[in-house]
């Protein structure tokens, strides 16, 4: 950790500026990044310039050779960071890097974690993205991202859900595969179920009955292990129906993955 720097501004810049500490936070994956301009002190020199202009003061932390793939509680120096801003007694109030990848490459961390300081109240500076949450203008550009990436992540469910749909109208199986010996067992639950028994009653039955788990490490048999073995035959007569239906040049309505 490098050491706290205060910015020397105007007697009149420090009596107008942000009382909290920015924990100023780089990262660097591999030793490249340092030998390429962008190590970890040159991370934390744009940060300083930031902060230098409301006159704060900036404590720098780093995390050498921390993968941008973990998720920021899985990366120690990260996670203390985010554990002092959650501490409303400690005096640390924004959280700030040089660039938006340090914090994380996933859209989903890092718009968590801007979830995260607004619910726990502090702040994010992402410098090469004018993400700024101590401005009004910083605030705003952090609420386009948060909004355009969950459209995204909407969009990809919804192209998801079509894709299975066209699967399906063609009679492929949704859901994961499963053995003979599940289907076995399902069947046999379908008939317990049609006797009036509960899929708890169902579980009970083809344990002493000694019908096999899909693995053997599985243990015996449990209402919901019942109920997924169900669904598995349900999958399977809404494929060969669908099947049929594609085959015949009708249409069927496609089941539920």
């Amino acid at each position: 950790m490098r050491a706290a720097s205060s910015p020397q501004g105007t007697p009149g810049q420090a009596s107008e500026s942000i009382a909290g500490v920015v924990l100023s936070y780089a990262r660097c994956s591999t030793s490249e990044q340092g030998r390429s301009g962008f190590g970890l002190d040159a991370q934390h020199d744009a940060v300083d310039a930031w902060a230098a202009v409301s006159g704060r003061t900036v404590e720098h932390h780093s995390e050498d050779g921390a993968s941008g793939l973990l998720a920021p509680d899985a990366r120690p120096v990260l996670s203390a960071l985010l554990n002092r801003l959650a501490d409303g007694d400690d005096p640390a109030d924004t959280l700030a890097v040089s660039r938006l990848d340090r914090l994380g490459r996933s859209a989903l961390d890092v718009l968590s974690l801007l979830d995260r300081a607004e619910r726990e109240r502090w702040n994010v500076v992402m410098l090469d993205v004018a993400v700024d949450t101590t401005t009004p203008a910083g605030l705003m550009v952090a609420t386009v991202m948060a909004a355009m990436a969950r459209m995204e992540r909407d969009m990809t469910a919804q192209r998801t859900r079509d894709a299975l749909a066209r699967k399906a109208a063609t009679g492929a199986r949704l859901g994961r595969p499963v053995s003979d010996a599940t289907r076995a067992a399902a069947a046999r639950a379908e008939a317990l179920a049609a006797e009036g028994l509960s899929q708890h009653a169902i579980a009970d039955k083809l344990t002493a009955e000694q019908w096999p788990r899909a693995t053997p490490a599985a243990g015996p048999w449990t209402a919901r292990a019942v109920g997924l073995a169900l669904h598995s035959l349900h999958l399977d007569r809404a494929a060969e129906q669908a099947a049929a239906a594609h085959r015949s040049g009708g249409t069927t309505s496609a089941p539920d993955a």
